[in-house]
């Protein structure tokens, strides 16, 4: 037997990407600097985080590219001065409107990235002295740096913190989807690994996410048949605090007494996928 088997924090994507919430961004920091040490990726998640990186930030320099130096050449802009201002806060207007569809809706990575540049244009217009000229070619330049240093600390949380390199199993994945009528396929292999590993070791982890519609909207339901813990940030440090006080993962599965059918399904899946038996 035994007690105080909890292997750490399983971050989904969206504690380590900006969030438009202040609340959010701080009980995510608050994790992150009071438990840093305990806290991991699976590998799911790092793909997943870094493509929503790159592809906003290819969208986004690709629209620059294409439509800066045409939109300012309509305007008869041959050089750019600190009076350009609110011509270039119409430029990124048209643009964000008009890139919006390419963008996924669960994603705040086009409106971070966005925001970041037009904060680095304006501050770099004001900071201009009267009389001072850049030409659009100069400036374009400018901007793609800018973007290309954004893109990489976007990037720099998922880089620095313990990835777990693992592979969800597609059996369960596909009991997450009918049991816990989870619809995205990403959380699923999110959550999916998640369990692996967690049997794998058999150390309890617990999987911490604001997405309140896939997954804590349903996080009894996801404990109460796959043993999975769930949680908000904010409430991380108090789950981790109570779980030590439980019997390791398969001894927990395996006192369970009157089993539902979903348990069931999925103590065997286990069994055929890991070969790992977690009912008595």
């Amino acid at each position: 037997m035994s007690f105080g088997q909890v292997e750490g924090f399983f971050l989904d994507s969206c504690i380590l990407l900006p969030h438009p919430l202040e609340s959010v961004r701080k009980s995510s920091d608050v994790l992150l600097k009071e438990s840093g040490n305990r806290c991991m990726i699976c590998s799911s998640v790092k793909k997943e985080a870094i493509e929503l990186i790159e592809r906003a930030y290819t969208i986004i320099v690709s629209d620059i590219r294409s439509n800066l130096k045409p939109f300012l050449g309509k305007q008869g802009i041959t050089a750019l001065t600190n009076r350009h201002g609110k011509l270039l806060a119409d430029f990124f207007a048209e643009r964000k409107k008009s890139t919006r569809l390419q963008f996924p809706e669960r994603s705040n990575v086009r409106n971070e990235i966005t925001g970041a540049i037009e904060n680095y244009v304006s501050v770099q217009l004001h900071s201009m002295k009267d009389g001072f000229t850049i030409t659009p070619d100069d400036f374009l330049s400018s901007l793609v740096t800018n973007l290309t240093i954004i893109e990489h600390e976007l990037k720099a949380p998922f880089m620095g913190i313990k990835t777990i390199d693992i592979d969800p199993d597609i059996a369960i994945t596909s009991l997450l989807i009918l049991k816990a009528l989870i619809g995205n396929p990403k959380d699923v292999d999110h959550l999916a690994s998640a369990l692996k590993y967690q049997f794998q070791t058999n150390k309890w982890v617990i999987f911490v996410t604001v997405d309140e519609t896939e997954i804590l909207g349903k996080q009894n339901r996801i404990f109460e048949v796959f043993a999975l813990q769930c949680t908000k940030p904010n409430w991380a440090l108090d789950y981790y605090s109570s779980m030590t006080r439980l019997k390791s993962p398969i001894e927990y599965y395996q006192e369970i007494h009157n089993y539902t059918s979903e348990q069931k399904e999925f103590a065997d899946k286990i069994q055929k996928c890991m070969g790992i038996k977690i009912t008595s």
